[in-house]
């Protein structure tokens, strides 16, 4: 009993506290977002106004386990854990489009009972992973692992287009294209990457249909803007202290306003000053990630931790710029915010690796 006491001690002591206490903030914080957008949506789909809130604790509770769990992993452990992971989420991935009906326009989701899984969102984090123990492979006896490692990249990026989730896709690749470049692979083979990236761009504008939709949406202003507009006035009704919680009206039009708009919300019920703080506690966690990870001597943990990083500042910024029109509509979570348990089983899989890597002893 003592010696697990001690064990407990110790990991306690080794954990980053400035990545684990900011991420219980962002998740306090989607408590009462979700909580607010639950009052309204439920009664809209007659349900239970406290029906979406009870299922976005089960999710927190279920997200925080995961992040203390694999905070306590080696890194060893962590490439196992995310090789399994990885092979599962894209079995699944597949099944999700051949064997489950679209929702949305997309088949990313398999659903059982009142729950459903989006098994693409746990490919975030565990690509990243594999990707930089390939990297890393690479670099200590330059074989045939950056072969492997563009096969995984196209087979997933295949998958993503073929839901379509075009949005994942570009996170995915920009991030492992970052990866690329941190290894210094030969200019060839970052010049190829860079035009096949091109190439998958302009094949998913002329054949993908939303894709089409949504840039010639964002840039010629050209289709139906309702969900930009409520969005835009919701900033503007918030003002700089916001309505209070549970006070906001526009925001709530918005049919996702408690998934990919639930920023919106939060500029209305808590004002610009308050989502100027939820912007500076994700910008924090990315800076504290990063100011570890240039001083990492080993090419795995430094590749691991630029990767999720950037996953990490990246899904948050395309989540608030296209709350704000700075960029063409996503459904993309905010972190830990939005409500949604692939969303919150991704993003606590992100920090417990994170917290792992980032441990004082090794």
């Amino acid at each position: 009993m003592k010696n697990e006491l001690i064990k407990i001690k110790n990991w306690w002591n080794d954990l980053d506290k400035f990545i684990l206490i900011p991420t219980f903030i962002l998740i306090s914080i989607g408590i009462m977002l979700v909580f607010s957008a639950s009052q309204v949506l439920g009664s809209k789909y007659e349900l239970s106004q406290y029906y979406l809130i009870k299922k976005h604790l089960i999710f927190v509770i279920i997200g925080i386990f995961t992040i203390l769990t694999l905070s306590t992993l080696s890194p060893k452990n962590i490439i196992l854990c995310s090789i399994i992971i990885l092979i599962i989420a894209m079995i699944l991935s597949i099944i999700a489009i051949f064997f489950f009906s679209e929702f949305k326009g997309a088949s990313r989701w398999i659903k059982f009972s009142n729950f459903s899984l989006q098994p693409s969102e746990l490919i975030k984090p565990t690509f990243v992973i594999v990707s930089a123990l390939l990297f890393s492979r690479y670099k200590n006896k330059n074989d045939n692992s950056i072969i492997f490692n563009i096969i995984l990249l196209l087979i997933i990026s295949s998958i993503l287009i073929s839901q379509p989730d075009f949005g994942m896709f570009i996170l995915v690749f920009i991030v492992w294209f970052s990866q690329l470049l941190m290894a210094k692979i030969s200019l060839k083979i970052t010049s190829l990457m860079f035009f096949s990236f091109f190439c998958i761009l302009v094949f998913c504008f002329f054949f993908l249909d939303h894709v089409q939709f949504r840039l010639k949406n964002f840039f010629l202003n050209i289709g139906d803007n309702y969900q930009i507009s409520k969005s835009l006035e919701s900033f503007s009704s918030g003002g700089f202290f916001g309505k209070g919680i549970g006070a906001g009206e526009i925001s709530k039009s918005l049919p996702d306003v408690h998934s990919d708009f639930i920023f919106a919300l939060a500029g209305e019920e808590l004002g610009i000053i308050f989502i100027s703080f939820i912007l500076l506690v994700y910008l924090f966690i990315f800076w504290r990630i990063y100011l570890i990870s240039i001083n990492e001597k080993n090419f795995f943990n430094y590749s691991a931790l630029i990767g999720l990083s950037n996953i990490f500042i990246f899904q948050t910024l395309i989540n608030v710029s296209s709350s704000l029109n700075l960029f063409p509509t996503k459904g993309m979570t905010l972190p830990f915010i939005s409500y949604g348990g692939s969303s919150m089983l991704s993003c606590a899989i992100l920090i417990g690796f994170i917290l792992s890597l980032t441990k004082k002893s090794k």
